[in-house]
């Protein structure tokens, strides 16, 4: 079990700098609800830990080597918060922003990612 909300956001971003399927899915399940939601500007309504991987992979496969990073700790309240990221890329950095809501258990519920 995940102990506190950084831990769980640190294991979300630590995550996405997998490389392969598996380490996408075992990853993902600690900090990810099994019916959790997540948004961006280019994807709507990616339901489920196996929908992300999949969608991390495919990350992985158009830009292999790109590295996230927290660039400011998680601010949180009432299950709700955000943090501010950034990844590394070919073309140069690259920062974002990402609303989070969470359970009990320190796991994502519905995340959306603004970049």
């Amino acid at each position: 079990m995940i102990p506190s909300v950084e831990t769980m956001i640190e294991q979300y971003v630590n995550t996405w700098n997998a490389t392969h399927l598996d380490a996408y899915k075992t990853g993902f399940t600690s900090c990810w609800a099994p019916d959790a939601i997540y948004t961006d500007p280019n994807h709507a309504h990616i339901q489920g830990v196996d929908a992300l991987a999949d969608l991390a992979q495919t990350s992985w496969n158009k830009v292999p080597g790109r590295i996230f990073n927290i660039l400011k700790r998680p601010v949180f309240h009432h299950n709700s918060g955000r943090y501010y990221w950034t990844v590394a890329l070919p073309e140069g950095p690259r920062q974002g922003l990402d609303y989070f809501e969470f359970n009990d258990q320190f796991q994502i519920t519905r995340l959306v990612s603004f970049f």
